[in-house]
């Protein structure tokens, strides 16, 4: 609880609150949070898994940036647990595994992308939306793994691979975040603000 508050203490100082001053940009936000919430409430269970859902943190980083996107992650965590099956005790530990660190990871790629990588839309898409999700998804169910001892044989219905489970969820936050991420930047530019139509479709 303690680290998860001061992660979103100085992601509060820090966050670009300016932006929501505009009544679009805030309804986007927080219509971001219910829509978060919702999607982990929606959940299934594998065997002795931890119940299985999708994240949507990559798709809040590309959207808000990483602070704002904390801070939305770490309020649909706690409206998830308010109207899901889970309890609010685990609130705090689930923030942190299914938003802080797949935040730290999809805020990485993104910046690879844009330090290393050609300024392309097929770029932004498939490494920072596509790839990143998956690598968000993988990350957040080994810190599972090592937190909750998930994500072992043991817990797993027999003739079950591991890999399978973790291949399946990776591809789901993929394509999810990427479908999105592709309408956002196409239909609605200014709901995605790591998006410039300057930087990734400028003529060559």
């Amino acid at each position: 609880l303690v680290m998860l508050g001061s992660c979103v203490g100085w992601a509060a100082r820090r966050a670009p609150w300016t932006r929501l001053h505009d009544d679009e940009q805030s309804h986007v936000f927080l219509g971001s949070i219910v829509a978060v919430a919702l999607l982990w409430s929606i959940s299934s269970a594998i065997g002795a898994l931890p119940r299985l859902h999708l994240l949507g943190a990559t798709l809040m980083v590309l959207m808000f940036g990483p602070r704002l996107a904390l801070i939305g992650m770490t309020a649909a965590v706690a409206l998830s647990a308010a109207i899901g099956p889970e309890s609010l005790a685990a609130a705090p530990l689930r923030a942190l595994v299914g938003g802080v660190l797949p935040i730290a990871v999809s805020h990485g790629i993104l910046r690879f992308c844009e330090e290393k990588l050609p300024p392309n839309f097929f770029v932004y898409i498939f490494g920072a939306a596509f790839f990143g999700g998956a690598a968000a998804m993988w990350v957040a169910c080994i810190a599972s793994a090592i937190l909750l001892n998930a994500y072992t044989p043991a817990a797993l219905p027999p003739d079950t691979p591991i890999t399978a489970v973790l291949l399946m969820l990776g591809f789901a936050e993929a394509t999810l975040t990427g479908m999105l991420a592709t309408l956002m930047a196409v239909y609605r530019p200014r709901w995605i603000w790591t998006f410039s139509d300057e930087r990734y479709l400028r003529r060559s």
